[in-house]
């Protein structure tokens, strides 16, 4: 059995791993950490309901567990997708294209060496025209 330096020998090599990442779960599976938050949310549920009910009818505590589990699943999603970073977009070295952009109202000329975006700088208030001069055509065409 071969191993790295500083590194300690293993009796048998792990073949699956204990959790998978989501992408690779089926939408079946779930981890036990779900399994778990699931339990304890239900079981929360439940003793709001047992709870309550006779205090304010059984119809109006389910009612309103209902409603406050919709409001709090749709609010916890919408502060995670905030909180989530869209990624950049990867520059593309168009140099080759003899690309550049021109402003309509004053003339300034913006030669494109790298670009990350589809969408046009604008200058005086307006967006800017693309143009070819020379080099190798794009590979889509120009607006």
């Amino acid at each position: 059995m071969t191993s790295l330096w500083l590194s300690t020998p293993v009796d048998k090599p792990v073949d699956e791993p204990t959790a998978l990442p989501a992408a690779e779960r089926r939408p079946d599976e779930s981890t036990p950490r779900e399994r778990a938050v699931s339990v304890a949310y239900w079981s929360l549920v439940l003793l709001v309901i047992v709870g309550l009910g006779p205090i304010f009818g059984f119809l109006r505590t389910i009612v309103a567990v209902a409603m406050f589990s919709a409001l709090a699943y749709f609010g916890i999603r919408q502060v995670r997708s905030m909180m989530t970073n869209i990624p950049d977009p990867e520059p593309t070295d168009v140099s080759e294209y003899g690309l550049k952009y021109v402003c309509e109202m004053c003339g300034l000329e913006l030669k494109v060496e790298v670009a990350a975006k589809e969408r046009a700088p604008t200058h005086c208030m307006e967006p800017m025209k693309l143009v070819r001069t020379g080099g190798k055509p794009p590979l889509r065409p120009l607006d």
